[in-house]
């Protein structure tokens, strides 16, 4: 990364366009390295081994609140420098826990209500937490060869389909839609494995979380920079998943704000703008901010401040149709 590159090759949308993401440009001001005050590690932005800021960071950092706990479970080979899910750690710390695996709780002995993110032959979608007319559209097995299934070779992209329903249970079913609040949501833990597509099912395998409800996302295109041989352009990075995953929680709970011009580049398969738009809607007349339980205006998406910001400087020495990772299949 000695010289910029000079000239770009193809014009390219801007993921976080329109996005609530606050102005990172002050991490391209720090020189220099401090040292972490609980381990004493020198580090630049934040101690990926503490999940605290460095240096006077933490004074200007972006405070992130979540409706659920988040945990994260990382493979032990893991690199924890290159790892996004510490960025969801600092920037979120009352809310995101991250353990090594294998010293993970059991999350057997927990009552309902917690999910594992994970794609498995019995997965649901976030709709379906709240009970939503709707199911996964399955073309040919996904592709895949006679006696494999999604939750061994995923490889094909996945959309939800609104299931038909009659004016009747429509109508009954909006009068006796539930308000949800922090505190009534369906799910208050969300689990994510941090880890290449084959370590994270020998995880999967553990009889610590084998049990749990399993949730599949909707799809959506990676804007990582680092290259997983054998993953698809879908595959997101810890703190992608995590912040779409919480996008799908929050929309069917409170719905979108119709001014929210924050998904425009994100490039989310249509399925999740068809189920998001019986939910959009008007902001009340004269709200300014954002309230925790109205509609999606950006709520989470200062989980990627640091993302935004890395990305913008690979961009800035690198031009990005020469990346293989967004040259991956879709």
């Amino acid at each position: 990364m000695s010289h910029p590159v000079q000239t770009k090759g193809h014009p390219r949308k801007y993921p976080f366009v329109n996005m609530r993401i606050a102005d990172h440009s002050v991490l391209d001001t720090i020189e220099g390295r401090h040292s972490c005050r609980h381990c004493n590690r020198s580090r630049k932005f934040f101690c990926y081994s503490c999940y605290v800021p460095v240096g006077q960071l933490g004074e200007v950092l972006p405070r992130v609140e979540l409706p659920i706990q988040i945990d994260i479970i990382k493979h032990k080979k893991e690199i924890d420098g290159k790892s996004t899910a510490v960025h969801a750690a600092v920037l979120a710390p009352d809310n995101v826990r991250i353990y090594t695996y294998p010293d993970i709780p059991d999350y057997r002995e927990e009552e309902g209500g917690v999910v594992l993110i994970f794609p498995s032959a019995t997965s649901l979608t976030v709709p379906q937490l709240f009970e939503r007319n709707v199911q996964l559209k399955i073309d040919d097995n996904y592709g895949l060869p006679k006696g494999h299934h999604m939750g061994t070779m995923l490889r094909r992209r996945m959309d939800e389909v609104v299931v038909g329903e009659t004016d009747a249970e429509s109508e009954l079913k909006q009068s006796s839609k539930r308000r949800y609040t922090y505190d009534n949501l369906p799910i208050r833990r969300a689990i994510f494995i941090d880890s290449t597509w084959n370590q994270s099912r020998s995880i999967y395998a553990d009889e610590r979380i084998r049990r749990l409800r399993t949730v599949v996302l909707q799809n959506r295109l990676s804007q990582f920079w680092r290259h997983q041989r054998g993953s698809p352009r879908w595959y997101l990075a810890t703190v992608e998943a995590i912040h779409q995953f919480l996008l799908e929680l929050h929309v069917n709970a409170w719905g979108l704000n119709a001014d929210y011009r924050g998904l425009d580049n994100l490039e989310i398969t249509e399925g999740f703008h068809q189920l998001a738009a019986p939910l959009t809607m008007q902001p009340p007349m004269g709200e300014e901010g954002i309230n925790r339980e109205s509609p999606y205006n950006g709520h989470y998406d200062n989980l990627l401040f640091f993302f935004a910001n890395m990305y913008d400087l690979i961009h800035k020495y690198y031009d990005h149709n020469d990346l293989i990772s967004y040259r991956r299949p879709i």
